[in-house]
């Protein structure tokens, strides 16, 4: 027999069909009952959650995950003495594991029991480091679009690149170029931004004309702004974290 309830997220509940196999009924008549209950909308999804599982077969069904609620609602109608005796075992086994997930819920040092202590306090440690992990990469880019924001100073490509080595981010002019053009951000056969990111704000572009061999020649600047510096850099840091 399946464990009567399990942990599900932060949730004690059981299953469609561990309620079909402790009561002896087919499970597409346990997915009936539940379809026809007379309880209101809200309780039902509340309490009953839908989800797919692979058979031994590997092919997929529909089920219902099933709060404490819902189970005392749907076997309200089970009749005879097994059905008792089960309902007994399924309120006792809600109780211990909602008594399990309060433990996993404590700080270690509330838990009297010492290899659960141990237990409770390395996932601690996990949750703090993951979390310590989070704010440092959260705090540099945060530090450093501030600092990109309030500088309001729009850069060349190759001096983004410089600020961005300051981040601890190694990469070159030609680099960054490219992860421009990788990104669409620019065209791919020249140093010019798409206009969707210079209406964001991403980028300026100055136009000027100077004499080349007796002839006017048209050129032009892009430049990266401090808006655009602030997006480019977390982009680039968020890569090097993943």
């Amino acid at each position: 027999m399946n464990q009567l309830v399990f942990i599900e997220g932060d949730q004690v509940v059981t299953d469609s069909l561990t309620v079909a196999e402790v009561f002896g009924k087919r499970h597409d008549h346990v997915l009936r009952d539940i379809k026809n209950l007379d309880s209101s909308k809200e309780f039902n999804l509340h309490n009953f959650g839908e989800v797919e599982y692979k058979d031994n077969r590997n092919r997929t069904y529909k089920k219902y995950l099933i709060k404490r609620d819902g189970l005392t609602f749907l076997v309200f109608g089970y009749t005879g003495a097994k059905a008792a005796l089960f309902k007994e075992k399924y309120i006792s086994e809600f109780n211990r594991m909602e008594n399990e997930l309060q433990k996993l819920k404590q700080p270690s040092y509330m838990i009297d029991d010492p290899v659960s202590r141990a237990k409770r306090w390395i996932t601690e440690q996990e949750e703090r480091q993951q979390l310590e992990q989070t704010l440092r990469i959260q705090e540099s880019l945060v530090s450093f679009a501030e600092s990109c924001m309030a500088s309001e100073k729009s850069l060349l490509v190759r001096e983004v690149a410089k600020l961005a080595s300051k981040q601890g981010i190694v990469i070159g002019e030609r680099q960054l170029f490219q992860k421009l053009r990788d990104w669409k951000m620019i065209f791919s056969n020249k140093n010019e931004p798409y206009q969707e990111y210079v209406n964001r704000g991403y980028f300026e572009v100055a136009q000027g004309v100077r004499e080349v061999s007796g002839k006017s020649k048209t050129w032009l600047t892009m430049k990266i702004t401090p808006k655009g510096q602030a997006y480019i850099i977390n982009k680039l840091k968020k890569q090097q974290a993943s």
